[in-house]
Formats: structure tokens, sequence, C-alpha cells
């Protein structure tokens, strides 16, 4: 069985932003909607942002690319614990 990137070291939370809705989560992680929509933000534990990500740079044609979003996700992958 192969590992899932998502599955195994995220948590995946989508939010509705759309008209104003959520507008203080919005302002919370900095207005990342100011980048387009869809958007990631990926945060560590403890809910601080370590980085927001424009989704059509991770698009192939009229979808997004499952290659391109998991390169994006392995750079913020937390590193497992070493023996």
């Amino acid at each position: 069985m192969r590992p899932s990137t998502v599955k195994d070291n995220y948590v995946l939370v989508l939010i509705d932003v759309d008209k104003e809705h959520n507008a203080e989560t919005v302002k919370k992680y900095g207005n990342p909607t100011k980048l387009g929509l869809p958007v990631l933000v990926v945060l560590d534990t403890d809910g601080t942002p370590l980085t927001t990500q424009d989704t059509g740079k991770l698009e192939e044609d009229n979808h997004h690319d499952p290659e391109k979003v998991k390169a994006f996700l392995e750079q913020w992958r937390k590193s497992a614990p070493k023996p």
C-alpha cells in the first residue's frame, strides 16, 4: 500500500470564504484569499501559518496536477522522528 502524503501528514480543512463567509478566519491567517481562490494555507501543529500557496501554480491545464500538489506538500511535511 502506498503512503498518502495528505492523509498521513496533514489534517485537511475546507473553509468556505466566498462572499465574506468566515471573514474572521481569513483575517486571522493574513488574508490568503488575496492570492485568489482556491488557496492553500499550511499551518504547523500550533496553528501558526507556515506558508500560503496560490493553487494556480499547482495546476496543469484545467485541473490540479497531483504531482505538483504532492511536491508542494512534501516541502512542508513534518519530518518523521529519527530512531
